[in-house]
């Protein structure tokens, strides 16, 4: 919770940024892990859910409709849960924190579509995989979290098996496009490390700005665009996009948020990679796709790596002695 008004700043500092997590649970801490897991299954039903819509629409068409939808979710979620206090947890978010996490958060989402456009689906994937490395440099500078050896070595691996699982996808040469992945990456490893330094903070309204912000990004650059690829995308095609905004979007980032308390970035990070481990799954339980034979060798080293991230997080906190 927030520090009272009337503590030092020091104290303050101390309450709400605490240098280690040598105070969190096992029970909390492997329970956190099952909440980002489940974070992560929603996040990869973005595949499903673009199945059902028409094909002619563009991501920025999807990625608008989906921010704004995910931004009324939580907004809902909040008046939920908070009733008349919730204007009280946006004010309760520090102003920095609150635009540092709206700007990753809405720029990553708006920038990922962009990447799509100037390069390979796998190109991006590869790229954006390596969140886990930003998270492990931004750590020591923004949540005074150190990663050890096995969490540079679990991110290597991580990487090494997306690589696997989409390589014969690849293409030759960098570019543009490639520079944009990688800023998403940036971004998505500075949302997270953000989440991690204001845990004590409730950072939901903070997402919950971001869905509006994105929205109000790209729906300038549809309103300029030609017919078929401006806002009007019909009433199905909005329906559905409604559901994914809750179900792919505001779900899943509510549960993130609540894994960041008690989870160091890097683990958090390589969990959410395991999106490309459920990716094929729900491709294969739903449509009959059958994922091709480096998919099975490059999930295995990316399973591998979480696990190795999550028990070594776990050992550190543990080995951390506690401070006065």
């Amino acid at each position: 919770m927030l520090a009272a008004a009337g503590a030092a700043p020091a104290e303050r500092q101390a309450r709400s940024y605490p240098m280690t997590d040598s105070t969190v649970s096992s029970r909390d801490y492997f329970r956190a892990v099952l909440v980002v897991l489940g974070a992560t299954a929603f996040w990869s039903l973005s595949g499903v859910f673009v199945r059902w819509l028409p094909a002619e629409l563009s991501g920025w068409q999807i990625n608008a409709y989906r921010g704004l939808s995910a931004g009324f979710a939580l907004l809902a979620y909040l008046v939920i849960v908070y009733g008349r206090g919730t204007w009280r947890r946006f004010r309760a978010i520090e102003p920095m924190a609150l635009v540092a996490t709206v700007g990753f958060f809405s720029l990553g989402s708006t920038f990922y579509v962009i990447s799509l456009t100037l390069t390979g689906t796998a190109n991006v994937a590869c790229l954006t995989a390596t969140s886990p490395i930003f998270a492990a440099i931004l750590s020591p500078l923004v949540t005074r979290e150190r990663p050890g050896a096995i969490a540079w070595v679990a991110a290597a691996i991580a990487l090494a098996g997306v690589v696997v699982v989409v390589g014969g996808e690849i293409r030759d040469g960098a570019n543009f496009g490639s520079l944009v992945a990688l800023f998403v990456a940036f971004c998505f490893a500075g949302q997270t490390v953000v989440l991690r330094r204001f845990r004590e903070v409730d950072m939901v309204p903070a997402i919950c700005v971001g869905g509006f912000v994105i929205f109000a990004l790209i729906a300038p650059v549809l309103l300029v665009a030609p017919v078929d690829q401006g806002l009007d995308i019909g009433w199905r095609s909005i329906g559905v996009i409604t559901v994914m905004g809750l179900v792919q979007l505001a779900l899943p980032l509510t549960l993130y948020t609540y894994g960041a308390r008690y989870l160091p970035a890097v683990p958090l990070t390589l969990i959410a990679l395991l999106d490309v481990v459920f990716n094929p799954f729900w491709a294969w339980l739903g449509v009959g796709e059958r994922p091709a034979e480096g998919a099975y060798w490059g999930s295995s080293l990316i399973v591998l790596a979480v696990a190795a991230s999550v028990i070594a997080g776990r050992r550190a906190a543990r080995a951390v002695p506690e401070t006065a």
